[in-house]
C-alpha cells in the first residue's frame, strides 16, 4: 500500500549517495528534513518537505492510498543492531552480583561462571525454550526501535548444540518481522571437554562443525573470540581461514579484554568486522581504516562490566567505519534497547547525536553487508523506520531512559504500535 506520512517534524534520511558507510566528518551529516514528508510502499518511493508533498499531491505527481500525519514527531531510520546473542537460556544475575562486589569477568570465567555458565543452560535447554527467550528479546527490540538485527550462536560449543541454536535462529525468521542475520560462532570459548587439548577442538570445528552448519546453510557469518584467555592469533586464523574456504563472511571478537592484535588480523583476512575493540591499538585503527573492516563499538559492555570504553573519538578521526551495536547478551550487556546503546555513545565515547544515529542505522548495515538495502531512508531502499514521539532527534538523546518510540516500520508495514 502507498503511504504518504505527512508534516513530519524531523525527518532523518542519513542520505549515503551511493556510499556502503559514512566516515569521519561525514558521520555530521544526517540529511535531516524539517517539516517534512516520505512517500513509501514496500520501499522509499519519494522524500522531501510538506510544501513540496502537497504540490506534487496536487499536480497528481505523487498519489498515495493512506495518508498519515506525523506533527511533532520525528522519523529516524530503524536500527541494525549488527552484534546481539539474543538467543542463549539460563541467567547470570549471580555473575553480575559477584563483579558489583569487585570479582573480575576473566576471575568469574576462570571459575566455571561466564560464558560455560551459560553454555551449561543452553546445552540442556529444548529448542522451543531458545525460541522462546528469542522471541521476547527481538521482540523488546522491535518495539525500542530495531528493524534488523544480528543473532550469533556460541553457547552450546558442541555440534549438537550449535545446530540446536542456530535453528532457534532459523525459527526466529518465521516468527519475528526483524530482518536477521545469522553468524555462527562455535569458537566463542573452549569448552571444558576440551580444557586441555584446545588444537583438538580447534579441530572439530574446522573438520566437523564449520562443514555442517556450511551444508545445512544456517548463517551467513562465522566469528571468533580472538582475546587474552580465549583464542589466540594463530588459532582464531586456523578457524576463520577454514570459515572463508567454506563460503562464510568473516566477523571478529576483537581486542576487548586487551591490545590484542585481533583487529589487526580482522583486517588482514578482510573480515566484514571487528567488534568491542576497548583496547584497539593505532595500528588495528589504521589496519581496519585500509581493509574497509567495521569499526563495531558495543558500549553498553563497557557500562555493564565497568571497563574503560572503546576509543570512538579515535576510530573516528582516523577515518575508520564506527558502528553501534548492543551485545545483547546474559554476561556483558544485558539490553537489547538500541536507544540505551546510543545513549552512553554521546556521553561516554564522546560521540556527537549525529555520529550516534548514523554509526547505528546506515554503518551498522554496513557491518552485515545490507546497507545498500537499508540504513537510510533514501528512494529505492526498504521502508524501515521509527517513529518518534518527540519533536526532533535530539531528543532521543536528551531526554534519556524511556522508550520514544511510537511504532515501527519493516517494509513499509507497521509492526509495533505503541
Amino acid at each position: 500500500m502507498k503511504t504518504l506520512i505527512k508534516n513530519i517534524s524531523s525527518l532523518v534520511t542519513i542520505d549515503a549517495q551511493g556510499k556502503k558507510a559514512l566516515v569521519g566528518k561525514e558521520m555530521q551529516n544526517i540529511s535531516e528534513i524539517k517539516n517534512a514528508a516520505i512517500l513509501f510502499d514496500e520501499k522509499i518511493l519519494w522524500v522531501g518537505t510538506n510544501q513540496e508533498a502537497n504540490e506534487k499531491l496536487e499536480k497528481k505527481e505523487i498519489s498515495a492510498e493512506k495518508i498519515l500525519d506525523a506533527r511533532g514527531k520525528t522519523i529516524i531510520p530503524g536500527f541494525v543492531d549488527s552484534h546481539t546473542h539474543i538467543v542463549f537460556a539460563g541467567n547470570r544475575s549471580e555473575d553480575f552480583a559477584r563483579r558489583l562486589r569487585g570479582v573480575s569477568y576473566q576471575q568469574i570465567a576462570s571459575e566455571g561462571g561466564g560464558i560455560l555458565r551459560t553454555m551449561i543452560a543452553t546445552r540442556a535447554a529444548t529448542l522451543e525454550e531458545l525460541v522462546e527467550i528469542g522471541t521476547y528479546l527481538g521482540s523488546n527490540a522491535l518495539k525500542h526501535g530495531t528493524t534488523a538485527i544480528e543473532i550469533k550462536s556460541g553457547y552450546g560449543l558442541t555440534l549438537e548444540s550449535e545446530i540446536k541454536q542456530l535453528q532457534a535462529i532459523k525459527e526466529l525468521k518465521k516468527i519475528l518481522p526483524l530482518r536477521i542475520s545469522t553468524t555462527f560462532m562455535g569458537a566463542h570459548d573452549f569448552p571444558p571437554e576440551y580444557k586441555n587439548n584446545h588444537q583438538k577442538y580447534i579441530d572439530l570445528l574446522c573438520e566437523e562443525m564449520l562443514p555442517k552448519v556450511a551444508e545445512e546453510n544456517l548463517a551467513e557469518f562465522c566469528d571468533v573470540f580472538i582475546d587474552e584467555g580465549y583464542y589466540t592469533i594463530q588459532q582464531g586464523e586456523q578457524v576463520l581461514q577454514k570459515a572463508a574456504e567454506l563460503g562464510f563472511k568473516l566477523k571478529v571478537h576483537a581486542d576487548e579484554l586487551s591490545s590484542f592484535g585481533a583487529a589487526e588480523l580482522a583486517a588482514k583476512l578482510g573480515a566484514v568486522s571487528a567488534d568491542h575493540l576497548l583496547f584497539i591499538s593505532d595500528q588495528g585503527i589504521e589496519a581496519l581504516r585500509k581493509a574497509g573492516t567495521v569499526a563495531t563499538l558495543l558500549p553498553g559492555v563497557a557500562y555493564f562490566l565497568r571497563m574503560q570504553y572503546a576509543p570512538a573519538r579515535k576510530i573516528i578521526e582516523k577515518n575508520a567505519i564506527c558502528a553501534l551495536a548492543s551485545d545483547c547478551n546474559p554476561g556483558s550487556s544485558f539490553t537489547e534497547n538500541m536507544q540505551q546503546i546510543l545513549s552512553l555513545s554521546v556521553t561516554n565515547m564522546q560521540m556527537s547525536c549525529e555520529e550516534a544515529l548514523v554509526a547505528s542505522t546506515l554503518n551498522g548495515a554496513a557491518a552485515l553487508l545490507k546497507s545498500n538495502q537499508i540504513g537510510s531512508l533514501e528512494i529505492g531502499k526498504s521502508a524501515d523506520f521509527s517513529i518518534l514521539n518527540i519533536p526532533t532527534y535530539i531528543d532521543l538523546f536528551y531526554h534519556f531512559g524511556i522508550n520514544h518510540v511510537e511504532s515501527t516500520w519493516i517494509k513499509g508495514k507497521m509492526e509495533w504500535e505503541a
